[in-house]
């Protein structure tokens, strides 16, 4: 377990315990009006819980196809190889972050992705 101090008070970081915690993840971000991606770890102050992180629990899948050269038909069976791939793998989900300048934007729902909203996507190395 790690723990950060902020404000005087001890937040705990540590690994999913089990389903139940989950459960309350879930409920505890639906309150706060977010929704959880592959947990991880949690965030605790006192018994409560106040966050989580996903650490390399899902994919990231980051594309790029010639928008000039590559034809739409080409893209939708780069992506299908793409998807195969990661099942040969054993990987059943992906994150694709997607510009809304990309041609494919507007085709995402129904390439089968769920949107799950608008965030900026940083990057850090360390």
């Amino acid at each position: 377990m790690s723990e950060a101090t902020t404000n005087l008070r001890r937040v705990a970081f540590e690994p999913i315990a089990g389903p139940e915690q989950v459960k309350d993840l879930l409920l505890a971000a639906a309150a706060d009006d977010h929704i959880v991606i592959a947990p991880s770890h949690v965030a605790r102050l006192g018994d409560d819980l106040v966050g989580y992180a996903s650490i390399g629990s899902i994919p990231v899948v980051n594309v790029w196809l010639d928008s000039r050269r590559v034809k739409a038909l080409d893209s939708l069976r780069l992506l299908r190889a793409a998807e195969q791939a990661s099942r040969d793998m054993g990987i059943r989900q992906w994150l694709m972050p997607c510009a809304h300048t990309s041609p494919f934007y507007p085709h995402m729902e129904r390439l089968g992705f769920k949107r799950l909203g608008f965030a900026s996507l940083n990057w850090k190395g360390f």
